[in-house]
Order: C-alpha cells, then structure tokens, then sequence
C-alpha cells in the first residue's frame, strides 16, 4: 500500500503559540493540542528514533508497524481514536480542513471507511493497523491536517474529575448538614455546572459556549451545521431571559441538549471505588480531598438534575 504522502496547511506559528498559552493562562483543566505535539510525545513514550520523527514531521506517514502504533498513540493522545469504537468523528474532523471548493470529501471518507468496515467494531484486528487505515482516509480523502492546537476532548473519569473539583472549590453545602446531609440547592448545582463548563473549556464568560469544542466533546451529533444552529439558538434564548450566571449555565446544560449530551451523565461512578478512582486524577488537588460520602452525594445530585431521562420527565410534566 502506498505510503501517506506530504499534505498540509501552513498557518501563523504565533497564532499557534497564542492559542496553546491561552489554555494555560487560567489554569484550566482542558488542552490545546497539535498533531505535531502529539507525534513528538508518541515518539518518546515509544523510544521511537529522531530521524523517524522528523519524516512524521513533515507529514510523512510511512505503512509499517512502528507508524501504525505511533497514529494510533496519536489519535489516543488527541481524543480522535477508541479501541473499543474505532474514530470518533467530530475530533478526528476537527484535524483536517477540506478544501472549500470540494463537495464530495465526506463521501470519499466514508466510502474508504466502509469499504475497510473501519467504521465497525473489529476487535480481530490489530488496533494500530485500524487507527492508520481511518487516519489514512482522512488524510487522503477528508482534507489537509491543521497544524495548529485543536480542543481534546476530555476522557469519561477526567469530566468526572473536573466536576468534583468544582465541588471542592465551590461553597456547596453537600452532606455537612447537621439534618444528615441534605442536597445542595438547585442553584448550587448550576453554580457547579457553570465551573464545570469553564474549567473544561467548554464555556467562556465573556462569549457563552464554545459550540465547536462541545461538538467534539458531545461526540454524538451527526450534523454539526445543525447542532451549531440548535444549541446556540437555545443558549441565546436562555441569555435573554436569564441574568444568574449560574443559572444560565445550569439551564443551558439542562435544555439545550436535548439530541444526546455531554457523556459526563453517562459517566458518573456508582460505586465508592470508582469515586475514590475519579478523585484521584488530575492534579492531586481539589477532587481527592473530599470525603468519599460527599462525593458520592455531589455526583447522585448532578445526575438527578442532569440525567437526560430524568429531564424528558420533567419536560413532560412541564417543570422545565
């Protein structure tokens, strides 16, 4: 099979600079990350030559074993490749630029997807081959990599992370009532959505959502026109008649995603272990130093209020 050849754009490198310190200058929990950052820590992760980095710099993505393992590290190291469920398609699409003037490259991407079934679970085959053969049809079919830093979406237990720092940072009352651990108001929890949302970059106080990194983060969305219409029309609505931060950003999460969420509801543990496990990423502060008992109650709250099912009834019943 032929090798990858040499395809990408050229843009600003102080644009890339300034984009990447921006993830840093609040000290949030998301990042910035470009495929050249991401093929570089590959490399040394897998003891993989300097000379063979530098053709992977340029672009260059010869069909071998070592390449096939060092995409794949890179699609996990990016957000774009599961083992499990194969390319997860607004991340690995958020890499590429398609051409302006081509109409067809998402057919083509597709087609050399379906053609190789990469787009099924295949647990038989070699998961570096899968991650390079879906990379290769993006990369010959879909567009030319952006080299700048992309959004990388945050795992399933570092959302879970994000969310029980916000817990430690924020003056929620969860299970020190003396009554026996009473839940935390309904604006208490839409507080802790909203520190959620701007801790794992997907909101801004000065601009509301960042519709493109929640497409990534969603990861559920066929029609990324659509959702970009949908959820900024539902978040500008709720701006209009909301002047609590807190609870416009509560309310966003709540209503404006109706089509399939962020996966942190999905997400939540349910055993103490699993809490214990959450609260242990990240940078060994914040999660890791509340009690297991009001962790536990922290994320059963959060889910009441924004379980997807739990919402539908509430709708249902008109409470929303």
């Amino acid at each position: 099979m032929i090798s990858i050849e040499l395809k990408y754009i050229t843009l600003a490198c102080v644009l890339a600079a300034t984009v990447t310190a921006g993830s840093h200058c609040h000290n949030d929990y998301y990042q910035l990350k470009s495929v050249s950052q991401a093929q570089e820590e590959c490399a040394r992760y897998r003891g993989i030559p300097c000379a063979r980095l530098a053709v992977y710099n340029k672009y260059i993505y010869p069909n071998d074993t070592q390449t096939q393992c060092m995409v794949r590290c890179m699609g996990l190291n990016l957000g774009w490749w599961n083992d499990t469920h194969g390319v997860q398609e607004p991340a690995m699409r958020s890499f590429f630029h398609p051409d302006p003037d081509d109409c067809d490259y998402e057919r083509r991407t597709y087609h050399c997807l379906n053609s190789q079934r990469l787009n099924h679970p295949s647990p038989h085959v070699d998961v570096c081959e899968r991650a390079y053969e879906s990379f290769r049809c993006y990369y010959e079919q879909y567009g030319n990599i952006v080299v700048t830093p992309q959004f990388v979406p945050l795992s399933d237990l570092q959302q879970v992370d994000v969310l029980l720092q916000c817990a430690n940072m924020l003056p929620l009352t969860v299970g020190r009532s003396c009554a026996g651990g009473s839940k935390p108001s309904k604006r208490d929890v839409d507080c802790l959505a909203r520190c959620f949302l701007l801790r794992s970059g997907l909101y801004s106080e000065q601009h509301g959502p960042h519709l493109d990194r929640l497409y990534v983060q969603c990861n559920n969305y066929a029609n990324e026109t659509r959702f970009r219409e949908t959820t900024g029309t539902c978040y500008r609505r709720l701006k209009s008649e909301c002047q609590d931060e807190c609870v416009l950003a509560g309310r966003f999460l709540r209503e404006c995603f109706y089509e399939g969420g962020i996966s942190i509801v999905n997400s939540l543990p349910a055993s103490e272990a699993s809490v214990e496990s959450a609260g242990s990423l990240g940078s060994g502060q914040g999660s890791a130093e509340l009690g297991e008992s009001h962790q536990e109650k922290v994320l059963q709250t959060w889910k009441d209020l924004y379980d997807r099912e739990n919402l539908q009834d509430l709708w249902d019943r008109q409470e929303l």
